[in-house]
């Protein structure tokens, strides 16, 4: 439960950070767009944007992405009448006036040459001011388009975020009403007059337009009905499916927790309440990964070497320098192992922290050194695998990714017709059972009961006595710091150096030999952890993402289309 609380957290954030963390703070709060069509067929156009800052700013940015056979000429910007500085940058104009934490009114004005589009029966205005490549939201979006004089005779069509926003006043002035205008959306806008309202310009095509633009009003017209009917059918249906799926999520984590308690009855029925080292059915590489849910690190590989020691494949001959005894190991991990640290990093079956050293220092060994040490690490988790520690549990996992999937296509759903509400909740539902599907593989009875035995022995290892700790085996002293020294458990390893130290001189001759191999391991464990620490922190490379971006074509009608930021 706590892993998938963690993972929904990072996923939340991930979705939900801001892009830009380093951009200018702004919002546009409102913006007036006037558009004076000229019997030429060009179209003069004023812009008039409310800017609120938040912090320091140099200026604001203006994109306008021009249709085919259109041109843009004569950008100027002022505040107050007073012109300001303007730099343009292909389709970017950036218009320069610095301040800090102000409301700031910025007019521009511009000419569209050939942006009225004239056929034998009307004359068109079809333009995109934005489009998705827009950044910034505007929060009141208001466009006038007025006519070369009077007029009755109008047509009036608004796309995606302008539709249905239009109002056409007495004297053919159209309004387009658009609101607040979310960042990455577009709404292209369409105007026709009379052709006769254009004696200046030229015939774009010798054809009438008065049928298309009739036909798309009506199919527009339809799409919306047809909207609205799929908006209902989903706002009916959203609380079964909701409710369902919740019922479902619930019903999972209630079935895997009853599961993992009857295991755990089970594993603890069959675990010894006596303090000892439990039966080795592993290596003690693949206990320690395990233990340390599949986390490598240099402790793993100082208690590797150290195991090797333990087995007799491997001697101490010195402070620092080990050889290899015998090259029969028990395992793949041992044996990839050996062939590394004793003929790779060292040579002829001797290893010391000197190779160690001259081999991290040289970068031309590093890639070697990380491809080595990973094919150690998959052969330990190999043989963890071998041991069926884990319940897959297939079957459950894809059906329940299978739901999520599923709930992530109802939720685009959703999200396209507005239901927001339920997408949110659609949104958690889906990430909670594709996360339940990749984390749920719990712990078989006999995975829980090598758990159960190792976390037992750490708990309880700080009370064993002296006494206790001499009846046992030199091996088994030895298991028990080695494992101290791979999980990174400082507690037992305190205690072993103590129980080292404090030997009664009543024990025998024998068993203080053994106790003397228990000892050399606590001396050489901490050199040991020291050279592998350092030499993975000598091989680690810090790796640096860059990432870039660029201005692309307009996705409004024609091609064009446009935007509004700052700087």
């Amino acid at each position: 439960m706590k892993k998938i609380t963690i993972l929904l957290t990072f996923a939340l954030v991930f979705f939900l950070y801001p892009k830009n963390v380093f951009a200018v703070d702004f919002s546009i709060e409102n913006t007036e767009i006037n558009a004076y069509l000229q019997e030429n067929g060009d179209v003069h156009v004023t812009e008039e944007h409310t800017y609120q800052f938040d912090g320091d700013f140099n200026g604001i940015s203006r994109t306008l992405i021009t249709k085919d056979q259109t041109q843009i000429i004569d950008f100027q910007a002022s505040e107050n009448n007073q012109n300001l500085d303007v730099e343009q940058e292909e389709d970017l104009y950036k218009v320069y006036r610095s301040g800090s934490d102000e409301e700031v009114n910025v007019e521009l004005s511009y000419s569209i040459v050939n942006g009225v589009q004239v056929y034998t029966d009307l004359a068109q205005f079809y333009w995109p001011f934005f489009d998705t490549s827009t950044e910034s939201t505007y929060h009141n979006t208001n466009i006038y388009v007025h006519p070369p004089q009077p007029t009755e005779e109008v047509l009036a069509l608004g796309y995606d975020q302008a539709y249905d926003t239009s109002n056409i006043t007495s004297d053919g002035t159209v309004h387009f009403a658009m609101g607040e205008v979310e960042d990455g959306t577009k709404g292209d806008i369409r105007v026709a007059y009379d052709a006769s309202l254009f004696p200046a310009a030229s015939l774009l095509a010798d054809k009438s337009i008065r049928e298309e633009i009739t036909a798309d009003k009506a199919r527009l017209e339809a799409e919306a009905a047809a909207f609205e009917d799929r908006q209902e059918l989903l706002s009916r249906i959203s609380p079964y499916i909701v409710g369902g799926s919740a019922i479902f999520l619930v019903a999972l984590f209630i079935m895997a927790r009853n599961r993992k308690n009857r295991r755990l009855w089970e594993a603890e029925r069959s675990t010894s309440s006596f303090l000892s080292i439990p039966e080795q059915k592993m290596s003690l590489s693949a206990v320690i990964l395990y233990m340390k849910n599949m986390a490598a690190n240099s402790e793993l590989l100082t208690a590797a070497l150290l195991d090797l020691v333990r087995k007799g494949y491997a001697k101490r001959d010195g402070e620092s320098t080990f050889i290899i005894t015998d090259s029969n190991t028990d395992y793949q991990h041992e044996s990839i192992l050996i062939n590394w640290l004793f003929y790779k990093i060292g040579e002829n079956g001797v290893f010391t922290l000197s190779d160690l050293e001259a081999y991290t220092k040289d970068k031309k060994n590093h890639s070697t050194y990380y491809s080595d040490y990973h094919k150690w690490i998959q052969a330990v988790k190999d043989e963890t695998k071998n041991h069926d520690l884990y319940d897959k549990q297939k079957g459950l996992r894809w059906t329940t990714a299978a739901a999520g999937l599923l709930l992530i296509g109802f939720s685009i759903m959703l999200g396209i017709h507005s239901l927001y509400m339920w997408m949110s909740f659609t949104i958690f539902l889906s990430l909670a059972f594709i996360l339940f599907a990749i984390i749920y593989q719990p712990r078989t009875v006999e995975g829980l009961r090598i758990r159960q035995q190792w976390e037992q022995l750490s708990s309880q290892y700080d009370q064993i006595s002296e006494k206790e700790w001499n009846e046992w085996m030199s091996d088994q002293q030895m298991q028990a710091f080695i494992y101290a020294i791979g999980t990174g458990n400082k507690s037992m390893q305190e205690k072993s150096e103590f129980l080292s130290k404090n030997l009664s001189p009543s024990f025998t001759h024998d068993t203080s030999m053994q106790t003397n191999d228990t000892v050399m391991l606590i001396l050489i464990a901490s050199t040991l952890h020291n050279q592998f620490d350092k030499a993975d922190s000598t091989v680690s490379a810090t790796t640096t993402a860059n990432s870039g971006g660029g201005s692309g074509g307009g996705t409004g009608v024609g091609g064009g289309g446009g935007g509004s930021g700052a700087f």
